[in-house]
């Protein structure tokens, strides 16, 4: 079986099992755009590669989180938003808010300066925030993590501050900086959802309620294939508010303000693909795969778009040649 890129965009055919354990091939494509202060978008001279694994911000870390997620992936419910990189002000402030706004969906974050856990009159309180021109917004930095016995995780950040056994054991240590608007956290007892806007590990919590039930009956008449009720939002990665049931597409408008000393605002360019099929039955299936991930660099004005055409290899007498992907239009 050949495949055959004529594209300028990379491309990464990865043999998978779907669902239901058919071998099937996937075509990752992968376009990699530079935006420019006037919002225009060209393609870079330096793309990224199809990722085949992800890429934790500390590799040496088992607590770390991911820095760039993997493309790797049979199917994703809409569109996974990315955006990776630091809340930047032009001078030290002790507290900033960034946002991200795609279409009419505006995600907030407010990011402090670094703060700590203290014993006061009242409790245990969160105390001011240290003058900062960068933090990287991290999911380390946002309420969450566990305590130093494992007694209490919170799956939905395991990376993060702020989860104990009792408030007394956060005397002295580091505090959430980064939190909604709405919800700031003031003291040991808030316990605010974790926010962020990089992507989420598949062992976190809401992706792994997704995963599906791993059960004596799975290990009798599944295993290793997924659970009968994994859903497909198992595959999708970005944090739950900046997930998009519909697919995103050319021209929908992005903006993202604090990650970059100017902001960065564009329409989403133009990835004109097309992937065609040919089986030695003679038969030819043709797939236009929608934008399924977006990842954003906002100080260095990247833009990544994935898309991904899935086919059935076959066997027998309908078995797949050959795959071309192309530009439409």
């Amino acid at each position: 079986m050949s495949i055959a890129n004529q594209t300028p965009f990379a491309v990464q055919p990865v043999p998978l099992l779907d669902r239901e354990g058919n071998d099937v091939l996937v075509a990752i494509v992968k376009a990699t755009f530079v935006v420019d202060r006037s919002g225009g978008a060209r393609l870079a001279d330096d793309p990224a590669p199809v990722r085949v694994a992800d890429e934790p911000w500390e590799p040496e870390s088992p607590r770390s989180s991911l820095r760039f997620p993997s493309d790797l992936g049979v199917a994703k419910l809409g569109t996974d938003v990315v955006v990776t990189g630091d809340a930047i002000a032009p001078e030290k402030v002790r507290v900033l808010d960034v946002a991200v706004r795609v279409r009419q969906r505006l995600t907030p974050l407010r990011v402090h300066g670094q703060r700590f856990f203290f014993k006061g009159v009242l409790g245990v309180g969160i105390g001011p925030a240290a003058p900062f021109e960068r933090v990287p917004i991290v999911y380390e930095r946002a309420y969450g993590g566990m305590s130093e016995d494992l007694s209490v995780v919170d799956l939905r950040n395991p990376s993060g501050v702020g989860a104990a056994r009792s408030a007394a054991d956060l005397v002295d240590t580091q505090a959430p900086q980064i939190e909604h608007p709405e919800r700031p956290h003031a003291s040991a007892s808030d316990r605010h959802a974790p926010v962020g806007f990089g992507a989420i590990m598949m062992h976190w919590s809401p992706r792994l309620e997704h995963a599906g039930t791993f059960d004596e009956r799975w290990k009798a008449t599944r295993m290793p294939l997924p659970p009968e009720d994994q859903d497909i939002r198992f595959g999708n990665v970005a944090h739950p508010s900046l997930q998009f049931e519909e697919h995103l597409a050319p021209g929908d408008p992005v903006g993202i303000v604090g990650m970059s000393l100017e902001p960065v605002v564009f329409a989403l360019p133009g990835f004109p693909v097309v992937a065609s099929a040919r089986y030695d039955t003679g038969e030819r299936v043709v797939v236009r795969p929608p934008i399924d991930t977006v990842l954003i660099q906002p100080e260095a004005r990247r833009v990544e778009l994935v898309a991904r055409a899935v086919f059935p290899i076959g066997r027998g007498r309908r078995v797949l040649r050959e795959v071309v992907v192309r530009g439409d239009g």
